[in-house]
């Protein structure tokens, strides 16, 4: 069996990663290598997620509350005053907003044919903590 928090490190925070690195570069014009210093991965991971080949498990764009996750995420990496408390919690934001829209469901129906994604309320959080 996938647990959803193991689905969630190898899609969800993937995939808001590209649309942070996405979102630095278009709208922060930064460089690359200035966008993986603020991330924390390698130059070519981020011309990997800008070149939509890595960070593309789940299909985000449009929700939203994501890409509201996504602007607040690249704005607050950007300042001096960063703390990494802040940038987990707008992780976890999104990945909290990914399972309550049930989109992990999606993806977890495609790796697990066998799970019944449909009366499934696993991922469904009940608070705003992750599971």
């Amino acid at each position: 069996m996938i647990i959803p928090c193991e689905m969630a490190a190898k899609a969800i925070i993937p995939t808001v990663r590209a649309m942070v690195a996405r979102e630095l570069s278009q709208s922060y014009r930064m460089r690359q290598d200035d966008i993986a210093d603020l991330l924390g991965i390698t130059q070519s991971a981020v011309s990997q997620y800008l070149g939509n080949i890595r960070g593309k498990a789940l299909d985000l764009e449009g929700v939203k509350e994501v890409e509201t996750v996504v602007k607040d995420l690249a704005s607050i990496l950007t300042m001096a005053s960063l703390t990494p408390r802040v940038v987990c919690q707008k992780y976890c934001e999104a990945c909290r907003i990914v399972r309550e829209k049930k989109i992990l469901c999606q993806l977890h129906g495609r790796l697990d044919p066998m799970f019944n994604t449909t009366d499934c309320d696993i991922c469904t959080p009940t608070s705003t903590a992750c599971l």
